[in-house]
Protein backbone atom coordinates (compact mmCIF):
# COMPACT_ATOMS: atom_id res chain seq x y z
CA UNK A 1 0.00 0.00 0.00
CA UNK A 2 1.69 3.38 -0.64
CA UNK A 3 2.22 6.38 2.17
CA UNK A 4 -0.74 8.53 1.05
CA UNK A 5 -2.61 5.63 1.22
CA UNK A 6 -1.95 4.70 4.82
CA UNK A 7 -1.86 7.73 5.79
CA UNK A 8 -5.60 8.23 4.67
CA UNK A 9 -6.76 5.38 6.17
CA UNK A 10 -5.37 6.01 9.36
CA UNK A 11 -7.07 9.43 9.20
CA UNK A 12 -10.14 7.47 8.48
CA UNK A 13 -10.01 5.11 11.09
CA UNK A 14 -9.79 8.64 13.65
CA UNK A 15 -13.13 10.03 12.03
CA UNK A 16 -15.10 6.55 12.06
CA UNK A 17 -13.61 6.50 16.41
CA UNK A 18 -15.09 10.01 16.77
CA UNK A 19 -18.44 9.54 15.05
CA UNK A 20 -18.86 5.89 16.82
CA UNK A 21 -18.43 7.83 20.08
CA UNK A 22 -20.86 10.71 19.27
CA UNK A 23 -23.57 8.19 17.59
CA UNK A 24 -23.37 6.00 20.79
CA UNK A 25 -23.48 9.10 23.11
CA UNK A 26 -26.27 10.70 20.73
CA UNK A 27 -24.53 13.84 20.31
CA UNK A 28 -25.15 15.98 17.46
CA UNK A 29 -21.89 15.99 15.39
CA UNK A 30 -20.89 19.33 14.05
CA UNK A 31 -18.33 20.71 11.95
CA UNK A 32 -15.22 22.23 13.80
CA UNK A 33 -15.59 25.67 12.77
CA UNK A 34 -19.24 26.24 13.64
CA UNK A 35 -20.32 29.26 16.12
CA UNK A 36 -21.23 28.02 19.13
CA UNK A 37 -24.03 30.61 18.79
CA UNK A 38 -25.57 28.52 15.60
CA UNK A 39 -25.47 24.98 17.04
CA UNK A 40 -28.85 23.42 16.74
CA UNK A 41 -28.70 20.46 19.49
CA UNK A 42 -27.06 20.64 22.29
CA UNK A 43 -24.64 18.45 23.44
CA UNK A 44 -22.88 18.19 20.07
CA UNK A 45 -19.58 17.21 19.51
CA UNK A 46 -16.99 18.50 17.01
CA UNK A 47 -13.43 17.95 15.68
CA UNK A 48 -10.52 18.21 13.30
CA UNK A 49 -7.81 15.74 12.40
CA UNK A 50 -4.00 16.38 11.62
CA UNK A 51 -1.05 14.62 10.57
CA UNK A 52 2.75 15.48 10.91
CA UNK A 53 5.86 13.53 10.27
CA UNK A 54 8.16 12.62 13.08
CA UNK A 55 10.63 11.23 11.58
CA UNK A 56 12.98 12.70 8.43
CA UNK A 57 12.79 9.58 6.20
CA UNK A 58 8.73 10.10 6.47
CA UNK A 59 9.13 12.20 3.44
CA UNK A 60 10.05 9.20 0.63
CA UNK A 61 10.16 5.95 2.44
CA UNK A 62 7.46 6.64 5.46
CA UNK A 63 8.51 6.60 9.08
CA UNK A 64 6.91 7.69 12.49
CA UNK A 65 3.44 9.87 12.26
CA UNK A 66 1.74 11.90 14.66
CA UNK A 67 -2.07 11.83 14.20
CA UNK A 68 -3.91 14.30 16.69
CA UNK A 69 -7.70 15.14 17.03
CA UNK A 70 -8.68 17.78 18.40
CA UNK A 71 -12.38 17.14 19.77
CA UNK A 72 -14.35 19.88 21.03
CA UNK A 73 -17.65 18.97 23.39
CA UNK A 74 -20.33 21.54 23.51
CA UNK A 75 -23.26 21.52 26.55
CA UNK A 76 -25.46 24.05 27.83
CA UNK A 77 -25.33 24.38 31.77
CA UNK A 78 -27.88 26.10 34.24
CA UNK A 79 -25.77 29.27 35.39
CA UNK A 80 -25.34 27.59 38.69
CA UNK A 81 -23.16 25.07 37.26
CA UNK A 82 -20.08 23.84 38.84
CA UNK A 83 -16.71 25.02 36.54
CA UNK A 84 -15.16 21.84 36.80
CA UNK A 85 -14.91 18.98 34.64
CA UNK A 86 -17.73 16.43 34.49
CA UNK A 87 -18.41 12.72 33.67
CA UNK A 88 -18.98 13.71 29.91
CA UNK A 89 -15.43 14.76 29.67
CA UNK A 90 -13.96 11.76 31.98
CA UNK A 91 -16.06 9.09 29.55
CA UNK A 92 -14.51 10.69 26.28
CA UNK A 93 -11.37 10.54 27.84
CA UNK A 94 -11.58 6.81 28.88
CA UNK A 95 -13.04 5.98 25.78
CA UNK A 96 -10.11 6.89 23.39
CA UNK A 97 -7.00 6.05 25.97
CA UNK A 98 -9.09 2.23 25.62
CA UNK A 99 -8.92 3.07 21.51
CA UNK A 100 -5.18 3.05 22.08
CA UNK A 101 -4.97 7.20 21.60
CA UNK A 102 -2.80 9.07 24.70
CA UNK A 103 -4.43 12.67 25.70
CA UNK A 104 -2.25 15.81 25.03
CA UNK A 105 -4.46 18.19 26.27
CA UNK A 106 -7.96 19.17 27.99
CA UNK A 107 -9.37 22.30 28.30
CA UNK A 108 -12.78 23.72 29.97
CA UNK A 109 -13.86 27.30 29.06
CA UNK A 110 -17.82 27.86 30.42
CA UNK A 111 -19.12 31.42 28.80
CA UNK A 112 -22.70 32.77 29.88
CA UNK A 113 -25.14 32.59 27.06
CA UNK A 114 -28.59 34.03 28.34
CA UNK A 115 -29.72 31.92 31.14
CA UNK A 116 -27.27 29.00 31.00
CA UNK A 117 -23.78 28.57 30.54
CA UNK A 118 -21.84 27.33 27.22
CA UNK A 119 -19.49 24.86 28.06
CA UNK A 120 -16.52 24.07 25.23
CA UNK A 121 -14.09 21.17 26.23
CA UNK A 122 -11.36 20.63 24.13
CA UNK A 123 -9.44 17.51 24.34
CA UNK A 124 -6.69 16.52 22.16
CA UNK A 125 -5.36 13.32 21.42
CA UNK A 126 -2.55 11.70 19.41
CA UNK A 127 -2.07 8.59 17.77
CA UNK A 128 1.90 7.63 16.77
CA UNK A 129 2.39 4.78 13.55
CA UNK A 130 4.89 3.45 12.15
CA UNK A 131 3.87 3.72 8.00
CA UNK A 132 6.02 1.93 5.45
Amino acid sequence: MALGQEILGVLEAIRADVKSYADSKKYYLISHDTEPDLIPRFPSLAYFVSAISVSPSALNLGGSYEFTATIILYKKLPLNQDAQPDEEVADIINYFVGKGYEIASVGLEDTSVGSALLRRVEISIKLSKLLR
